[in-house]
């Protein structure tokens, strides 16, 4: 069914999230044995390594429910789409900040310009999960 192929197409992108998060859990180990990295980018790919494994097993659950949540085609390109939007602009915008050891937090007159870019790189994940929610929620109410 349609339904099943978009469940399995979320599922390939939540391994592939989780993939490069556990590519992120290899350069924070290097990082924290390495006293020469500076103890904020270890942290940086410290979150990398969580974010891809939330994140990639936020989508995994997502994909699963959906014989429970029964989207209708509307709602369920939405969840789709949003949740891979999730997935990547998170681990993404997080990746970018272990390599240039930056953060993300909100952007100010002493931020970097990697800084800005994290943070920015993380809204479509934030933006997209509220609509990812209210679709999820609005099926669940309102079964077929």
């Amino acid at each position: 069914s349609d339904q099943q192929k978009h469940a399995r197409q979320l599922a390939f992108h939540a391994v592939v999230i989780l993939g490069l998060g556990m590519v992120a859990g290899y350069f924070w180990g290097n990082a924290i044995s390495d006293p020469t990295v500076p103890a904020s980018q270890a942290s940086a790919w410290r979150l990398a390594h969580i974010e891809g494994f939330a994140n990639g097993v936020l989508m995994l659950v997502v994909a699963l429910s959906y014989p429970l949540v029964q989207p209708n085609v509307k709602a369920e390109k939405l969840i789709r789409i949003g949740m891979i939007v999730v997935g990547y602009s998170n681990i993404l915008a997080i990746l970018y900040g272990g390599i240039f050891d930056a953060r993300g937090t909100m952007p100010n007159t002493e931020s970097s310009l990697h800084d800005t870019i994290v943070f920015f790189g993380f809204m479509p994940g934030v933006v997209a999960i509220f609509f990812v929610l209210g679709a999820m929620a609005s099926s669940l109410r309102n079964p077929r």
